[in-house]
């Protein structure tokens, strides 16, 4: 009897945690910016299209890490993919620029990794540790290669970055 008890609750469990979950869409939300960050509302970027995928630029937040010797850089990107198929983009194929030093997403912080499906549109953030005093530089999408291939640039955006507040 407890057996059939313990059953029938953890199905009931397993099936009001799928109800509540939202995995029909495949977009990741992004919040408007909280205190401390200022978004750039000012820029216009230009939508890139790469590989039949359409890469814009919504926004860039910027805010200063919890130790306050750094800014953390976001960029809120849309993108839309116009292929057959499905289209994986991830966080990790993407870079920043700045003079000579090349920055790596930060790698504990929310970013996208996600599987496009034809036809769909998704809503995603990379984000960027960098010293405070960087004010301009290249974000670029750059995906990682795959076997003995060699990753190259395949975008390119010459961004402002915001002040944090």
């Amino acid at each position: 009897m407890k057996k059939a008890i313990l059953i029938a609750m953890s199905g009931v469990c397993a099936l009001s945690l799928v109800a509540c979950s939202d995995q029909g869409s495949k977009e990741m939300k992004t919040d408007s910016p909280r205190q401390g960050e200022k978004a750039d509302t000012t820029q216009k970027y230009p939508t890139k299209t790469v590989n039949n995928v359409e890469m814009k630029i919504e926004n860039i937040k910027t805010t200063e890490n919890g130790k306050g010797d750094k800014n953390i850089v976001q960029f809120n990107l849309t993108f839309k993919n116009n292929n057959d198929g499905n289209y994986g983009v991830g966080g990790n194929d993407f870079i920043l620029k700045s003079g000579d030093k090349t920055y790596m997403v930060k790698a504990d912080a929310n970013n996208i990794g996600t599987e496009i499906g034809a036809g769909k549109t998704v809503k995603g953030s990379v984000n960027f540790e960098i010293p405070k005093d960087v004010q301009k530089g290249e974000f670029s999408y750059k995906p990682v290669a795959v076997g003995k291939q060699k990753s190259e640039v395949l975008a390119t955006w010459n961004v402002t970055i915001p002040e944090a507040k």
